[in-house]
């Protein structure tokens, strides 16, 4: 039996938990990716994976030996995906994962001046602000903005953008101007859903010193474009990035009402596998985005 493709079926086996998941993203039958793990175990002499008839779990000697395999096979891949370089041109189907704001308004332009340079490259993009599993999605490269969490994947920094708390010049006239934090609790405040602290906004002022405030109000959205819009027409006062608001702050379509206040910051990175070798389509396309962003 093939000792690398047994390798191969091990880590997808580990990576996804699961020996159905395994089989169907390798193509191959279930009772062929037992027969794999069983062959590698009877080499080694030891059990990697625990199974019932719920779950599996990993031994100690299971997750030392995913970590030699992944050296393994990336370092073979590695091989074979540099020598192949050098002779063609960057093609291929290359899925991309962006935040449904900041992709919309900072990646579209740049997508296109991307496939302008390589046309062969086919562009497969998922604009959500939803955390994509990148092991089962099979996304190449994801753009993700906050905190990243977990420690299954690669994280390059792209840019930080700031935030401001805004409102149009006719909801301050109509409903009275905003000079402090506690000023916002007597307002309509419109909520960000796809954050655990919604109603909670923090500030940094000059000094360094730090504020908060418990806001609410009648309208919440889990797409900052959306509440942008709202803010425009009226509704309300948003809390929201800079890369949504700088266009109407400069034509005075919204205010920034708190200017002695310094809002949140948040930082964008592209992010890929950690055990998937980036290809040359990937890096090309991180490597883009690092020297435009």
């Amino acid at each position: 039996m093939d000792k690398l493709q047994a390798m191969k079926v091990f880590c997808r086996v580990y990576e996804v938990e699961s020996f159905k998941l395994a089989s169907d993203s390798l193509g191959i039958s279930r009772p062929m990716v037992t027969r794999y793990i069983n062959f590698i175990e009877d080499e080694l002499g030891t059990k990697l994976l625990q199974r019932n008839t719920r779950n599996i779990s990993v031994t100690h000697a299971g997750q030392k030996y995913y970590q030699h395999c992944v050296s393994i096979l990336d370092a073979l891949e590695e091989a074979e995906s540099e020598i192949g370089d050098l002779a063609q041109k960057p093609k291929g189907l290359l899925k991309v994962s962006v935040p449904m704001d900041f992709g919309l308004t900072h990646l579209v332009p740049l997508l296109d001046s991307f496939t302008r340079l390589y046309p062969q490259i086919e562009l497969d993009v998922d604009f959500s602000d939803k955390r994509v599993d990148m092991t089962e999605s099979g996304v190449d490269l994801a753009i993700r903005g906050g905190l990243l969490g977990g420690d299954q994947f690669v994280a390059r920094k792209l840019c930080t953008a700031g935030s401001y708390v805004c409102a149009s010049p006719e909801y301050l006239e109509r409903y009275g101007a905003i000079t402090s934090l506690e000023d916002l609790q007597r307002h309509n405040c419109l909520l960000y859903t796809n954050t655990v602290t919604s109603d909670h906004w923090q500030f940094t002022n000059e000094k360094g010193e730090q504020g908060s405030v418990v806001v609410s109000g009648n309208c919440r959205a889990n797409n900052g474009g959306a509440l942008a819009r709202l803010a425009l027409e009226g509704v309300g006062v948003i809390y929201q990035p800079e890369f949504l608001l700088s266009k109407y702050l400069e034509s005075g379509a919204l205010v920034n009402v708190l200017p002695q206040w310094k809002g949140y910051e948040i930082s964008f990175h592209a992010i890929y596998p950690q055990r998937k070798l980036m290809s040359q389509k990937t890096r090309l396309l991180l490597e883009f985005l690092q020297e435009h962003l």
